[in-house]
């Protein structure tokens, strides 16, 4: 009770519906209170729907549109914020975080915000997603930002840091430092316990593909075209890399 989502807010649970789906009695802003499936709020429900007030984008919310990911990052943000079963509500609404009035009420508002701050539809997750300037501050314009992946890791609160020689630095740094995979230091210096020069060992080499007469790893293929690491291994199993184009082509 008392969660709100949207518009809508939780007051009490209300049976069923005839297809046997679990409802809650909302109350809207606008006044209005009507009983809702709980597993259409915050998804494709977020206000009573006789209010006039058009919070979310139907087109945006559709997949093959070119904002669909936008829409997602709005909706998840609210997700996280305001619905105590998210999985990552113990990181944000447990914590306080809450997304400000304006973008909560508003896809559109969002929208706005996020057109004219830099978001590049074209991006994946992977090169551009939404970063709180202060971890410990809310969703609002003048905390939030677009960032690539290594920025907003290195944003986190439970960044790591290691003694290395003596000097204190982020386990990030490190392997950006020495031009390895983070996931691969982190596993080396948790689950194997390697520390100094066994830390920091080169790599072994990565596997390259022909794609446009041009020998890549998987990442730089990602890098370089703009896609996703599955959909690249797809086309390596595929055998379609050369379908790809950069983006711009």
């Amino acid at each position: 009770m008392g969660v709100k989502v949207g518009r809508l807010t939780a007051v009490k649970p209300w049976g069923t519906n005839k297809w046997g789906y679990k409802r809650w009695m909302f109350h809207c802003d606008c006044g209005n209170d009507k009983p809702i499936p709980v597993g259409y709020v915050g998804k494709s429900v977020h206000s009573c729907g006789h209010c006039g007030v058009l919070i979310f984008d139907r087109e945006d919310c559709k997949t093959n549109s070119k904002y669909n990911r936008l829409h997602n990052t709005w909706a998840g943000m609210k997700q996280r914020c305001n619905n105590p079963n998210s999985q990552d509500y113990c990181s944000y609404g447990s914590r306080g975080i809450k997304v400000c009035n304006e973008w909560s009420n508003s896809y559109s508002a969002f929208k706005k915000w996020a057109l004219e701050n830099n978001y590049n539809p074209s991006l994946g997750k992977e090169q551009q997603s939404i970063d709180r300037i202060n971890v410990n501050g809310n969703y609002a314009p003048d905390n939030c930002r677009w960032v690539d992946n290594i920025v907003q890791a290195r944003n986190k609160t439970n960044n790591v840091w290691i003694d290395f020689y003596g000097e204190k630095i982020l386990l990030l740094t490190l392997a950006e430092r020495y031009d390895l995979p983070y996931k691969l230091i982190h596993e080396r210096h948790y689950k194997y316990h390697k520390r100094g020069d066994e830390l920091i060992a080169p790599a072994r080499k990565l596997k390259k593909y022909s794609i446009h007469n041009e020998m890549l790893t998987v990442d730089e293929i990602v890098n370089k075209y703009k896609v996703t690491r599955s959909a690249a291994l797809n086309r390596i199993y595929r055998k379609t890399l050369d379908k790809l184009q950069k983006v711009g082509n």
